[in-house]
């Protein structure tokens, strides 16, 4: 099922990943503006898609995060919920930060051994 949204047209800078259950949106665009814009109508689609097969989308488990140089970037919401803003998660059992370094991740991996014990 996931298949048919992920083969779905997405505007240029619109990629989505999918696995299992969980979907990764990146969405890159020069301005904030222009962001906000790819970012709305990503989601519209996307919703249109989750109604259609009648899949529920659990706010309290997603996250965005913005790279970015700018200030603050658009905030997002799912049927008028805002989706809390992260500066850093979990993707394929990688941390990635909005920085873009491993910091976050090589912390949590030398935390990870010392709990075994």
């Amino acid at each position: 099922m996931a298949n048919e949204i992920i083969s779905e047209e997405w505007q240029p800078n619109v990629h989505l990943q999918a696995l299992a259950d969980d979907f990764f949106f990146v969405i890159s665009e020069p301005t904030g503006a222009k962001l906000k814009a790819s970012l709305q109508a990503a989601l519209m689609e996307f919703q249109e898609w989750t109604d259609k097969h009648q899949i529920e989308v659990s706010t309290e488990k997603s996250n965005t995060m913005l790279i970015s140089r700018l200030v603050s970037g658009p905030r997002v919401k799912w049927e008028n919920q805002i989706i809390k803003r992260s500066t850093s998660l979990k993707y394929l059992g990688v941390i990635i930060n909005n920085k873009l370094n491993r910091a976050d991740h090589l912390i949590k991996m030398k935390i990870k051994p010392t709990h075994l014990h």
